[in-house]
């Protein structure tokens, strides 16, 4: 396991986004918070950084990692079904959507997998993608199965394993978004969130939910 010197902290804010990304050029990890749960977060298009992501992490099996982005910049690392756009014109939202990888996007992420998971849970992060000018990938900040939902759990468990920390708090939800999968016909609710099945009908009103939901 890779240790670092304590980490940075500083205040979730747009102030931050030069010294984030003095960081995400060094191939760094970084622990982002997000209305959902706290994230490690690298740059996605550097082999380097996504090796080092998936070192800390040490997932028990191959998968793919989540892509930070918004409406306007999905189609950079997704094929997007007409469902997924619309639902995309409403992000920030706390889901996480699984579509289909762009063809080109970095086989680091993608692990051979032919779906990605994409999202963009708050204001913030989506004011980030915005504001960096390359990918952002990511994956959950976890203590065993627990996710990290506060500021004082990222700092205790994460402050020597990750270059910088933002303090945004407590995780407004406390838990992961809504996982909703757009590579199938209609759009199909796999687990429950923050967003329900009722708040998502006007966006998307043939969305239905996975079978093993409905026991």
């Amino acid at each position: 396991m890779t240790t670092h010197k304590t980490a940075q902290i500083l205040k979730a804010s747009l102030n931050i986004v030069s010294t984030l990304i003095q960081h995400l050029e060094r191939d760094e990890v970084v622990l982002l918070p997000m209305d959902t749960v706290y994230s490690l977060v690298v740059r996605g298009d550097r082999t380097a950084a996504i090796a080092a992501l998936r070192r800390l992490k040490q997932f028990d099996t191959d998968q793919p990692l989540a892509i930070l982005t918004r409406g306007d910049r999905a189609s950079e690392v997704a094929v997007l079904k007409k469902s997924a756009k619309q639902m995309m014109s409403y992000f920030p939202c706390p889901i996480t959507a699984i579509v289909k990888a762009h063809p080109q996007l970095n086989p680091e992420i993608t692990q051979g997998f032919s779906n990605i998971f994409v999202s963009c849970p708050d204001r913030f992060i989506y004011d980030l993608i915005g504001a960096i000018p390359f990918p952002l990938v990511c994956t959950s900040a976890k203590v065993g199965t627990e996710p990290i939902v506060s500021f004082e759990a990222a700092k205790r468990y994460f402050s020597d394993r990750v270059s910088l920390i933002v303090d945004g708090g407590r995780s407004r939800y406390g838990r992961r978004g809504t996982l909703i999968d757009f590579t199938l016909e209609p759009p199909t609710i796999m687990n429950f969130g923050p967003i329900s099945v009722d708040d998502l009908r006007p966006i998307l009103p043939d969305i239905i939910l996975a079978s093993h939901l409905m026991k």
